[in-house]
Parts: C-alpha cells; structure tokens; sequence
C-alpha cells in the first residue's frame, strides 16, 4: 500500500460525523460534519431522518452480534482480472487510520494491486475534495462525512460524480439508518462502516464519585450543577472541557436534540421546512444559559477555552477530572494510557434535563468516483470490505471503537460499561437524533456555532444572537442550495 501524506503534519481537528465525526482527540471519533467545518448537508433522502433513525442497541442488548441469519457477502477474485492496478483513495485524517491496514493489503494481495491512500489534514480535506471534483481529477475512491442531508450538498451531483452502487449484494449490510447516509434520491451511493456505541455522552469517575459520596448520576441540571460543587470542593475539575479543540464544547448543545424535539413535537420536521427557527426557542436558550453558569462557575475548569483534549485521559487518570463528553470506547483509552484502577461510567448529558439518547446516522462514509478508470476494481473493493473477514479485521484493528454496526455475524467487543448504559437508557427516548444531522444545514456551520458559544460565554454576545446567527446561516445555505422551503 502505498501512504501518500499530502501534509508532513495531519491535523485532526474536527466535523460525521460527521460528523459525526470527538471523544479521544481525533478526527475519527468525531460527530459528523466536524472535521470540515463547512460541510454542507442539505437534502433529506426519501424518508426524513427521523423516521430512519433506528434503536442504537440491537434487540437482546449492546453486545449482541448479528443474528445467526445475517447477511453474508462474498468477494470472489478472478484470477489476473485487476493484476497490476493502482486503486487511488482520498480521505480525511482520522477516518481510516491503521485499522484499515490489513485489509488493504489483503485485498492488494487477492487481487495483484496496489492501493494509494492520499490522507489529507481534516481542516483541508473539504477544499481539496471540491477542487478534485470540479477538476475532473478525483482518485478512484473519496470519503465525506455523510448524514442524511449530506450527499447532495457535500458531493452536489451525485447522478454525475459518483457510481451508482444500486442493488449491489452489500447494500444489506448497513442497518436502515446508516442507508440513510448513503442515498440520495432512492439511489446508493456510498458505504458507511461504522459503530453503534453511545457518542458524546458523560462518561465519569465512577469511584471517584463514590468516594465523594455521589451515589447517583445526575439526571436533571440542577442534580449535575449540585454534583459540581461537590466535586469542585474537592479540588477536582467536574466536567473537563477543552474548548481549544474548536469543536468539542458545543456537543453540549447538539447532542441532546431529542430533548428540544420533546418540549416542542415536530420542531425539527418544522425547521427542515423553514417553518422554525432556533431564535426564541426555550430549550435551546436554557442550554446556552446553563452552559454558561456552568463556566462562570468555574466547572469546566480554570481556562478552559484556552484548554484542548491532548492530554484528557490522564487527567482522568491523574483524578484532575471527574467528567468529560467522550465516546464510551474512551474509557478504554484511559485506563491503557493510565493504567488507572479505577471504575468508569456513562449518563446523559443532563442540560435541559435531556433523557434522550444521541442517535446519530451519521459518520465517514466512502464513495465511488463515477469517472474512475477502474470501476470495476472499485466495485471489488467496496464488496471485499463488506464480507465478514473483512468488517471482523476492521474492527479487530480499530484503536478505539469496540463494534460495527453492521447486518453481518462477527464477534464484538462491546464494553460492560457500553452495555449497562444502553439497557440503562428507553428505547422510546432513542428515536430523535442528534440536531446536527436531523436538521437540515446546521452542520455545515459546527465551528462558527462553536465560536459563537465561546463569545457568549465570554460576554460579548447574547445567547439569542448565537441562535439568530444560526438561522443567518441556514437560510444562506439554503439560497445556495435553492431549497424551496427558503423562497
């Protein structure tokens, strides 16, 4: 394989999903949307995002694989077919990494090719896709971070860039929700490998909560706001925020989407109609309003704007912190990076006393380039990822995630923390997901919201006008997309 670094230093800031993209510091744990912080997504496939959105945990709990019956795909290579091709690959910092690695270069050896991964820095991949695109010079395969709104703001003509995959084998694969990601006017597009454990959520010191007398984690605001005291006393810092990273402190705000759709039903059909808007809404204003407390409080931490997450396992592990937004699979990097003994929880993010789960269709989706030399070497390759050796090795070699979601039977790796939070959790509160990709072109707009946030909490902005400049925002998105809905 062949590793063509277009930057001598990779960024991994963030923007899914991104979108979804966060948790460990690096693009790939990141929300979608993040690592490029404008990446439009506009158009909803056939069925909204809402109603595509499934359960996160499979029937029969979190660390349950695929049933006995799941789908199972074959690749088979026929002798000297692709022999000495060069298959080219463009992607973002973060969203392949090493736990690609070995199934490259087993497809390499199955079918005499050699691979090109092109890894651009995330804070330049957008530029550099659309530049590829425009120019007719786009390698064999590309990646953005889809959502359901994605592929026709992202990508612009999918019909016209990328390979119409429609009835291929592997389609079964992706469960209902992630199919939502990859299509685009009843047409699939693209393949979203990627886990179903709980994204930015609390995860916190769970002896150290004991040992301070916490013997429940808070579900409300004001239960979290008492917990942070405690802990502030103590000397520990509650709730580590890096607001550095650019990125990471507004999670507090979309995450917990389900919670504004439930003080107002139909809000986010409404805002995906420009029938709403963010201005004026309660429970948005409530959560920039408790943000903020929480900062004049000094709960996040002393600086914590000038703060980023380079070194947030060990000050969990250092007990300098009691709480962070992380994915559950961080828990795991903490305690090999520390070697800490202690015990570690997730809840959810109790601002505007949510008890909705962060469902998210979204994350790092790869795509087919339509005027590729190679199509047919393509096709193999997005087969050959898909069959259950395959999906197994990713997952295998995956430094952080601990499954896939995936309709194929391989062995995952939940953690026991993942599965007592899921069965923790209503599945009826799991059916909204997260703001950022179930309304349309708000993610696009992650970093301008973020820094928006930051002069809030700083004084020198109202927290309707962090709102007001949402909409700005959105209905330009929308002119440029022509979106009916916005004339």
């Amino acid at each position: 394989m062949k590793r063509n670094m277009l930057a001598v230093i990779l960024s991994y800031v963030c923007a899914a999903a991104l979108l979804s993209g966060c948790g460990s510091g690096g693009a790939a744990n990141a929300p979608a949307g993040e690592a490029e912080s404008g990446a439009p997504q506009t158009e909803a496939p056939a069925e909204s995002a809402e109603e595509d959105a499934e359960v996160p945990a499979k029937e029969g709990g979190a660390g349950e694989s695929a049933p006995a019956d799941g789908v199972v795909i074959e690749a088979v290579a026929n002798e000297g077919q692709f022999d000495g091709e060069e298959l080219s690959i463009l992607v973002s910092a973060g969203w392949m990494d090493s736990r690609y690695d070995a199934v490259i270069a087993r497809f390499e050896e199955t079918y005499g090719v050699t691979v090109d991964l092109q890894t651009i820095p995330a804070d330049q991949y957008s530029d550099i896709l659309q530049s590829d695109l425009a120019n007719g010079t786009c390698p064999d395969v590309f990646w953005i971070q889809s959502n359901p709104f994605a592929i026709s703001s992202v990508i612009v003509d999918p019909e016209n860039y990328c390979i119409d995959f429609t009835g291929e084998a592997w389609e079964a694969v992706m469960p209902k929700a992630r199919l939502s990601s990859c299509t685009s006017d009843g047409k699939l597009y693209g393949l979203q490998i990627w886990h179903n454990s709980p994204e930015y959520v609390m995860l916190y010191n769970k002896t150290l909560f004991e040992e301070l007398g916490i013997n429940k984690t808070p579900s409300t605001y004001e239960e979290l706001k008492a917990d942070c005291k405690i802990i502030a006393e103590a000397g520990i810092t509650p709730w580590f925020m890096p607001g550095a990273d650019g990125w990471q402190h507004q999670l507090a705000f979309f995450q917990i989407g389900g919670s504004y759709e439930a003080q107002q039903p139909g809000l986010y059909e409404a805002l995906n109609s420009n029938k709403a808007v963010f201005a004026g809404n309660e429970g948005m204003l409530t959560v920039l309003k408790e943000f903020k407390e929480l900062s004049d409080l000094g709960y996040f931490g002393e600086d914590w704007i000038g703060t980023d997450s380079t070194n947030m396992s060990n000050e969990f592990g250092d007990r300098t912190c009691a709480m962070a937004m992380a994915n559950s699979s961080y828990i795991q990097q903490i305690k090999e990076d520390t070697g800490t003994g202690d015990e570690f929880g997730l809840f959810l993010i109790p601002l505007n006393d949510n008890d909705c789960y962060p469902t998210n269709p979204a994350g790092p989706t790869m795509f087919g380039y339509k005027s590729t030399p190679h199509e047919d070497l393509v096709r193999a390759f997005f087969t050959f990822l898909c069959t259950p050796e395959s999906l197994q090795e990713i997952l295998d070699n995956s430094p952080g995630y601990t499954n896939l979601d995936v309709n194929t039977v391989i062995e995952q790796h939940w953690l026991p923390e993942e599965e007592e939070f899921m069965a923790s959790v209503d599945k009826a509160k799991m059916e909204t997901p997260v703001l950022q990709t179930g309304t349309k072109y708000t993610n696009d707009y992650w970093m301008n919201f973020g820094a928006d946030m930051v002069a809030y909490c700083q004084g020198t902005m109202e927290a309707d006008e962090v709102l007001s400049n949402m909409d700005a925002r959105r209905a330009e998105a929308a002119a440029t997309a022509d979106d009916p809905a916005w004339k």
